[in-house]
């Protein structure tokens, strides 16, 4: 059931004028905010954790009211990607950065990527058509609902996306590289206890994954943090930053750990320029508590 009313959702989206498909999704977003009371909830207790002082209850209530809209407007455009060709991207699209990108896949050593549940994260993966090679993704399944994962999974190959699960990702991605191709990580969820470290942010220690700074260490690979930013109803700025100035001291533990750090603080500063561009209905410094429903 869940599956047929998504699809029959993402049917009617893609008859609509893109304008008003994107105001309706805001406003299923805004009612989001106020009818879906867990997560409404549990953006407001991080943006607590993380501003504390730094903002006022209203400010932050704004913040949150506004992430929802934007979530409502990315749905929207995410089932609208399979009928967004190059042109039409490039048109709601700036991008900036690329030259440099193209630059370091000269070097063949192909680039990791450095991504996060920001703006509309699954836009970008339309950059694959203008590259013109599959940008590479690790994207975990959708949990007890077969036919809703193949159908985003689907979504994201038209993007141009080539998606590999979480499990015995690190071989793939080693020989993606050895490809030269690039190769996309999020990095801002939150990791197990177990696999994590323990990583600053806003000023908390956060179970943060350290795939990314183990790859760029071990592959030699730049990391670039790419970051999409909307810009007004139907326009977007496509952010592909520096190469991250990796730390390398020889000590691999210390090493991964510095670094773990270092993409922490390099989200952490995008979200406090657009602090409402950012997932913050994910738990991300704690679980949901035991026998909480």
């Amino acid at each position: 059931m869940q599956y047929l009313l998504l699809k029959a959702f993402s049917f009617f989206i893609s008859l609509l004028p893109e304008g008003m498909a994107l105001w309706m999704g805001r406003e299923f977003g805004r009612l989001g905010y106020h009818l879906d009371n867990e997560h409404r909830e549990v953006a407001l207790q991080n943006l607590r954790t993380a501003y504390g002082r730094e903002k006022s209850e209203a400010e932050l209530r704004t913040i949150a009211k506004t992430t929802f809209q934007n979530l409502g407007m990315m749905a929207v455009e995410f089932f609208r990607i399979p009928r967004t060709d190059v042109e039409a991207f490039k048109k709601k699209v700036v991008v900036e950065g690329l030259d440099q990108a193209m630059e370091l896949l000269k070097k063949e050593r192909g680039i990791l990527l450095l991504l996060s549940h920001f703006g509309n994260w699954e836009l970008m993966g339309l950059m694959s058509k203008v590259l013109g090679n599959p940008i590479i993704v690790i994207a975990k399944p959708v949990k007890n609902n077969r036919w809703i994962d193949q159908f985003i999974t689907e979504i994201r190959q038209e993007a141009g996306l080539e998606v590999i699960p979480p499990e015995k990702a690190s071989r793939k991605v080693i020989r993606a590289l050895s490809e030269n191709r690039a190769v996309g990580i999020l990095i801002d969820q939150r990791a197990k206890r177990s696999e994590g470290v323990w990583a600053d942010f806003f000023g908390r220690k956060a179970p943060t994954t350290p795939g990314l700074a183990l790859l760029a260490l071990k592959t030699g690979a730049p990391v670039l943090p790419v970051f999409m930013v909307r810009n007004g109803l139907q326009k977007h700025r496509l952010l592909i930053k520096e190469p991250l100035e990796l730390i390398h001291t020889g000590n691999v533990k210390k090493d991964v750990e510095a670094n773990t750090q270092l993409i922490n603080h390099t989200l952490e500063s995008m979200i406090r320029q657009y602090p409402d561009q950012w997932f913050w209905v994910h738990r991300r410094w704690e679980r949901k508590p035991k026998g909480h429903q």
